[in-house]
């Protein structure tokens, strides 16, 4: 809206005027530039309420009740009860201390490997060869993770497999890999290693390639050896890169469960049972909502305080 101000001081007035008249234009330039991006990220906002935010909170919502998912329409407030029930039940313990090994573990073996083979195709990425294996290297983190484990269920077959032949052509009895309580959940680990450990070897890869040849001419001269290199130049060099991929994958981990519906369904008993793969059994096959809604709220909530954790001491490295 433009106001027309008109003193009526002989010239003086027609200086006035001017000067206002070049107010008024940047300021309504500027309005329509504050409309125009809002229009560019309204998309996107209703997209982070229908498909985030409001889940989230009916899933708050659901969690204080008492109520069965055939029966929405009766609901029974219930406060806290389902969050204290969760804390003293057994088989939801058993899933987070399930997550926490798988968790731990693939990181473990993702961490080493993916270092390991980082530092091959550094050597490697003068050469041709080097840059095809690399491409074919991260073909697994490009799989679904459904497909990965429809894989790995023929492969592991116990009767059927391929990793059983082999294991029985060098004299190793075939082992139930889905169905040993004492194997299945370090089956899962294994299978969830290998597809994401191409991730892990991208990261730290670009982190080494990054590390100024100096460097290494320094570590040469003094007579360093590879070990001493990798422990006081390549690792320190690139330990903010690897915090950032732990981030990551403990949230991929925390939230998995399509590797694990395909291959064991959270048995055999309750060997593999995740905290998601719980939360699925109480929302779709007990039709507890209630109680699975609390278990997703407590789910996001360990997700968030072990980011929080992460970031804060990412920051204090990189400050230091």
């Amino acid at each position: 809206m433009v106001f027309d101000v008109k003193i009526y001081l002989g010239d003086t007035m027609a200086q006035i005027s001017y000067s206002l008249g070049k107010l008024v234009l940047p300021l309504s330039k500027i309005d329509l530039d504050k409309r125009a991006g809002f229009l560019f990220i309204f998309p996107a906002v209703l997209y982070l309420i229908f498909l985030s935010v409001f889940p989230f909170l009916y899933s708050v919502y659901l969690s204080l009740y008492d109520v069965k998912l055939t029966r929405l329409d009766k609901k029974y407030f219930v406060g806290l009860e389902n969050y204290l029930n969760l804390l003293n039940d057994p088989l939801f313990l058993k899933s987070i201390l399930n997550t926490a090994i798988l968790t731990v573990s693939s990181m473990a073996i993702e961490i080493v490997l993916g270092f390991v083979c980082a530092k091959i195709f550094l050597s490697l990425r003068e050469q041709r060869v080097g840059q095809v294996l690399r491409s074919m290297s991260i073909l697994p983190m490009m799989i679904t993770p459904i497909c990965v484990g429809l894989i790995f269920s023929y492969i592991l077959n116990p009767t059927l497999g391929i990793a059983n032949y082999l294991l029985s052509n060098v004299g190793v009895e075939p082992l139930s890999w889905f169905g040993d309580p004492s194997v299945a959940l370090l089956s899962v680990i294994l299978i969830n290693a290998w597809q994401w450990t191409p991730f892990m070897m991208l990261l730290m890869l670009a982190g080494l390639v990054s590390i100024p040849d100096s460097l290494y001419e320094a570590a040469e001269l003094e007579g360093a050896k590879w070990y001493h290199v990798a422990r006081w130049v390549e690792l320190p060099a690139i330990k903010d890169v690897i915090l950032i991929g732990i981030i990551l994958r403990v949230i991929d981990n925390l939230k998995l469960f399509d590797l694990v519906y395909v291959t064991t369904r959270g048995g055999p008993g309750d060997a593999t049972e995740l905290v998601t793969f719980f939360a699925y059994r109480q929302d779709f096959r007990f039709f507890q909502v209630g109680y699975g809604s609390a278990a997703a709220v407590l789910i996001l909530l360990i997700s968030i305080i072990i980011t929080t954790i992460a970031v804060r001491y990412l920051r204090r490295m990189q400050n230091d």
